[in-house]
């Protein structure tokens, strides 16, 4: 982590059934920032909600993260399939405040133009995750871990979304900022395979879960500012990670990790995502989630960190 912790976002997650389902608490985790069940910014290989092999489950979720002058507000559903299959749709909105992009027009025109207007960068994600092999929970007497194999088709619909200036005028038409930033494309789609087993009993008694993933992306910033760019265009395999010890049948702490590919360079440059959360689930209907969140460097904010709220409800 290069700049340490310097934030504290909260994570609600709440789930409202006539059937809680039949797997154990925690084991579905959240509904992360791309839709994803596992962590924050991380999925893990278990099919979210608590619905069994012979069950059904459905979803939504509305979250909020601040970043000091950005802002990111999230809302989306699913549908859980007989614990084996998983859909998610996403809209991300990134709200950027006026200084950043006063800050953008003063370094394109060396100081003539020094006002603009904030901007939106809006996404869509449609993702899919099915488990391949293994049961991270009630297969004990292995080391193996359930594996699941997922996708996630991104689409920026800002990407060439013009910067307007106070007066209305458009200096640089249908050219938007992940563009004057270097990015070449406006969608992408991100594979991963994810591991991850909750070793029952396994940290004096405390139950341990430990998830591991690989990302083979081109995204920037999640794609929130675009995919590849005009010098690199290669995908890349990215690495993410969880660990959490339940401390008690209704409470988590733990530490999460994301690295991130770094195609733009510049003021674009990517750190590596980290965050270290304490999670309370007093039932299979409620989550609360606090967490120290480190999000590195985003465009003219070397510093990004956050509060982040989620409201998730399974049916």
């Amino acid at each position: 982590m290069k700049r340490g912790i310097a934030a504290l976002a909260i994570v609600l997650s709440a789930a409202a059934s006539a059937d809680s389902g039949s797997r154990l608490v925690a084991s579905g985790g959240i509904s992360g920032v791309e839709g994803t069940s596992g962590g924050g910014i991380t999925p893990w290989a278990f099919i979210g909600g608590y619905s069994s092999k012979e069950e059904i489950s459905f979803g939504g979720n509305v979250q909020y993260l601040s970043l000091n002058d950005y802002s990111l507000t999230t809302a989306g559903a699913s549908i859980s399939l007989y614990d084996r299959v998983e859909v998610t749709i996403q809209r991300q909105k990134l709200d950027i405040a006026a200084g950043l992009t006063s800050n953008v027009f003063a370094l394109l025109t060396d100081g003539a133009v020094t006002n603009a207007n904030s901007a939106t960068i809006e996404q869509d994600i449609i993702g899919a995750k099915v488990k391949l092999f293994g049961d991270g929970v009630f297969t004990q007497d292995s080391w193996i871990p359930q594996v699941s194999l997922g996708v996630q088709y991104k689409k920026n619909n800002d990407f060439d979304s013009s910067l307007s200036l106070p007066d209305g005028s458009v200096p640089l038409p249908n050219v938007g900022v992940p563009q004057l930033l270097g990015a070449k494309d406006d969608s992408g789609v991100d594979v991963y395979l994810s591991a991850t087993k909750l070793w029952l009993g396994a940290a004096n008694g405390f139950n341990l879960l430990t998830n591991v993933t690989a990302r083979y992306t081109k995204a920037n910033t999640l794609g929130l500012l675009g995919f590849g760019s005009e010098v690199d265009d290669d995908a890349t395999i990215e690495w993410e990670g969880s660990l959490a010890l339940l401390i008690s049948p209704t409470t988590a702490i733990g530490a999460e990790v994301r690295t991130q590919s770094n195609r733009l360079g510049g003021l674009a440059e990517e750190d590596t995502i980290t965050d270290i959360f304490v999670a309370f689930f007093p039932n299979k209907s409620l989550s609360i989630t606090a967490a120290y969140v480190d999000m590195g460097n985003l465009p003219l904010q070397q510093s990004s960190n956050g509060f982040y709220l989620t409201l998730n409800a399974n049916f």
